[in-house]
């Protein structure tokens, strides 16, 4: 049991489980089930074992409550700083690693993840801007 709860909680704060190996907590009381089921009756499982194997199931429950708020939190941070570069000139990588800039049109939000639609079709992710700058306001002469 101990072991299996220990594999959950390694897990690194933006690393999520994949989905066939996620346990859930019905899966932590199948587990409790099928031990109590298959102890050896002359030394039963004592209540205190019990009682700390169903706290940790608990525990592992809130703790994966709370990182889904956090991770919600996070998001919505995202989208309003991002929401403040609409109309702002920035520089950044794409995924490939190819430079570009441009003004700011929009946000979007696609798999947990905040990018930036440019004015120049390319869209950046908001983690991989590395400048912002106020865009000039264009004067005409006349």
């Amino acid at each position: 049991m101990t072991t299996a709860a220990a594999t959950g909680s390694n897990l690194s704060g933006n690393q999520a489980p994949s989905s066939k190996f996620a346990l859930k907590t019905e899966d932590f009381i199948k587990l409790m089930i099928t031990q109590l089921q298959n102890q050896d009756p002359l030394e039963p499982a004592k209540n205190e074992q019990l009682l700390a194997q169903m706290s940790q199931i608990g525990q592992l429950e809130s703790s994966q409550q709370l990182q889904s708020s956090l991770k919600s939190m996070v998001l919505q941070n995202n989208v309003g700083a991002a929401s403040g570069l609409i109309g702002k000139t920035v520089s950044g990588q794409l995924s490939n690693g190819e430079k570009v800039s441009g003004v700011v049109n929009s946000v979007k939000v696609e798999n947990d993840s905040v990018t930036l639609e440019l004015d120049n079709g390319h869209t950046v992710e908001l983690g991989r801007v590395t400048s912002i700058a106020p865009t000039p306001i264009a004067t005409t002469v006349g």
